[in-house]
């Protein structure tokens, strides 16, 4: 059938192949078949992509040739789609975007499409159907249609390897891409790292996953490890990022069928031995569970024993919990002490090539052994006796007990080790104390405290500092003698009578509380702090407080006026001398103003003269200011 779309040659042909590519998707998701779909042409912008497309990258490059494609030889296979809106006045795109955005590319009005009854369910199966089945889909787009199917519970991945002619072990494979983290995803998804090297990378944490990113592959993907195979990446990163199991004392039941073991990455490969971790946290976890419980067990059994501590250098997490713990430390050299004697490993069969080897094998490993229990109990005997002292070292992967032997004169019996530990214990308490209180005052002052009601404890805190300012004549009003006044008002004393004050023992405190602090090194009654005192007296002695402004004002007044006096004889006279001086200046010879008749040659004194007149004009003011002053 071919189709023609309005101004644009498009030859629309449905073939028997494409036909059925789309019935045999129709069936796996249970959307109704029909036995003839005939595409029509619908206005491109009634059409719109759907939300649930697996397919979210669109090469510009493929879209461009795919579009020429179009514009030559028309749309061989018409786009699906499906009526939407509460009129079905729109429709939705199930398959096809790609085909869609190269015929908007072309500017087509019409956009050939068969529309197809589905539900959302049925088109969201049908779209990430359409895409895996295509051959270039990327390994990306196909691990998150994977994970989309999953999701919606009702595919497992024996069924989409079943629907999509794929291995289980591949759909598993592919899955495995959505563990990777955002940068190696991306290095992916461009190319950079093969699919192959990112299930590789998939199989290990998060955080291993991002050393690598930054270490080996880097955020542009021309890192060292980016062009090697997936077998020789696989090999490096068990080497540089995981941790052999066999190494490490704790309980191993549940690591070997842990996803992290390295024997288990893959549904179908077998592991040998432990494994290795690749979880390094729980690894790290587990490990210092282990040697934690390790130390507090030998800590338990010898009440004497002190663990070695660094002083410098750097303390593992386990060390830093047992620290914290409250148990003991010392800083001392481990090369200073003597170790414990190792428990000998008994020889395996498999390991010797002739029987006779095995048997010399066993004879040394007996007298190994008799050797240990000898010099453990040689020990046990002097620690009992008190000869030596015991030290216990936390390494990274467990315990190891030390001892050095000590002086006679060092030797101690347990009453006394007893009572040396109750001082130390007494002065732990102390320390708690004086530590508690610097840290509480830290937060107090760095911290915004949270909007409140003020609480009763805080009111008794409260008049418990007043109550230090209650002057000694009201001692006996709040039940106190004259004579806590003389160092006995002690802080027990004072937080017994703040419990259970009255309201008119509270107002005492308090205005003794606002008189301390009203009086303190308060000069005069002209500032803010003063002129408060100068009321806080008004309100409760107002008579007594009025007499003494009364005296103070009389006794300043006068001394003002005096002083008022003074000062405006001073500027009469000062006036008066000013207005003399001034005609003295008016009343000097018209002579001195007009020049005399010459040879033309200047008069001598003339300047001689006028200094003089100046000088004469000058002492005069002088005098008559003198002459006033003196009688005042």
């Amino acid at each position: 059938m071919t189709t023609k779309v309005k101004n644009t040659a498009i030859a629309v042909q449905t073939t028997e192949n494409s036909k059925s590519v789309t019935e045999n998707a129709v069936v796996a998701t249970g959307a109704p078949a029909k036995s003839v779909e005939k595409a029509v042409n619908i206005p491109s912008d009634l059409i719109e992509p759907s939300n649930y497309n697996a397919r979210k990258t669109f090469d510009a490059d493929a879209l461009k040739e795919l579009m020429q494609s179009i514009s030559v030889h028309g749309l061989i296979q018409p786009i699906t789609v499906r009526r939407k809106g509460e009129k079905d006045e729109h429709y939705e795109i199930i398959c096809g975007e790609r085909r869609f955005r190269a015929c908007r590319m072309l500017n087509m009005k019409e956009i050939p499409a068969i529309v197809r009854e589905a539900t959302d369910e049925q088109a969201y199966d049908l779209s990430i159907t359409e895409n895996l089945q295509r051959e270039d889909v990327p390994p990306m787009e196909a691990a998150k249609a994977y994970k989309r199917l999953i999701d919606t519970k009702r595919y497992d991945v024996a069924s989409l390897a079943l629907q999509f002619g794929k291995s289980e072990k591949h759909v598993y494979q592919t899955l495995k891409l959505c563990d990777l983290i955002k940068g190696i995803a991306e290095l992916v998804r461009g190319g950079k790292l093969t699919a192959s090297a990112g299930i590789v990378v998939s199989k290990y944490d998060k955080k291993i996953q991002a050393e690598i990113l930054k270490d080996r592959l880097g955020e542009d993907g021309n890192g060292e490890w980016c062009h090697v195979s997936a077998h020789v990446l696989d090999r490096k990163i068990q080497s540089g990022y995981t941790n052999d199991l066999s190494n490490y004392d704790f309980d191993k039941t549940a690591c070997l069928k842990c996803v992290h073991n390295s024997n288990n990455f893959d549904l179908f490969a077998e592991g040998t031995g432990c494994g290795k971790c690749t979880n390094k946290k729980c690894l790290q976890d587990k490990n210092m569970a282990f040697v934690v419980a390790q130390a507090e067990a030998v800590a338990l059994a010898d009440p004497k024993l002190v663990f070695v501590g660094e002083q410098y250098g750097y303390e593992n997490e386990a060390t830093q919990k047992i620290r914290k713990g409250g148990y003991e430390f010392k800083n001392v050299q481990t090369y200073n002490l003597n170790s414990y004697p190792t428990a000998p490993t008994p020889p395996e069969v498999s390991e010797y090539a002739k029987p006779e080897d095995f048997d010399k094998a066993q004879i040394r490993h007996e007298k190994e052994q008799t050797y240990f229990e000898n010099k453990t109990q040689e020990i046990e005997r002097l620690k009992q006796q008190g000869k030596i002292r015991v030290y216990a070292k936390i390494g990274d992967n467990g315990v190891k007990l030390h001892y050095k032997e000590v002086a006679t004169k060092d030797t101690k019996t347990n009453a006394q080790v007893i009572e040396e530990l109750t001082v130390k214990k007494k002065r732990n308490t102390e320390i708690q104390a004086e530590k508690t209180a610097t840290d509480i005052k830290e937060l107090l002052r760095s911290e915004q405290l949270p909007q409140s009601a003020f609480t009763p404890e805080e009111e008794q805190a409260v008049y418990f500092f007043m109550l230090a300012k209650l002057r000694r004549h009201n001692y006996k009003a709040v039940g106190l003698k004259e004579n806590d006044y003389y160092g006995y008002l002690t802080d027990e004393k004072r937080l017994k009578i703040v419990a259970t004050l009255t309201e008119e023992q509270k107002t005492i405190i308090r205005r003794d509380y606002l008189y301390s602090h009203l009086t303190d090194r308060t000069t005069t009654v002209a500032d803010t702090k003063g002129s408060m005192l100068q009321a806080f007296a008004k309100q409760h002695l107002p008579e007594q407080t009025a007499k003494i402004e009364t005296e103070r004002k009389e006794e300043y007044g006068k001394k003002n006026a005096r002083l008022d006096e003074r000062i405006t004889g001073l500027k009469k006279a000062d006036k008066k001398a000013k207005t003399e001086a001034k005609t003295k200046k008016q009343e000097q010879p018209a002579k001195a103003e007009q020049p005399a008749k010459s040879d033309g040659k200047q008069p001598k004194k003339t300047e001689k003269s006028t200094e003089a007149t100046t000088t004469a004009v000058a002492v005069i003011p002088k005098v008559k200011a003198v002459a006033v002053a003196q009688p005042a």
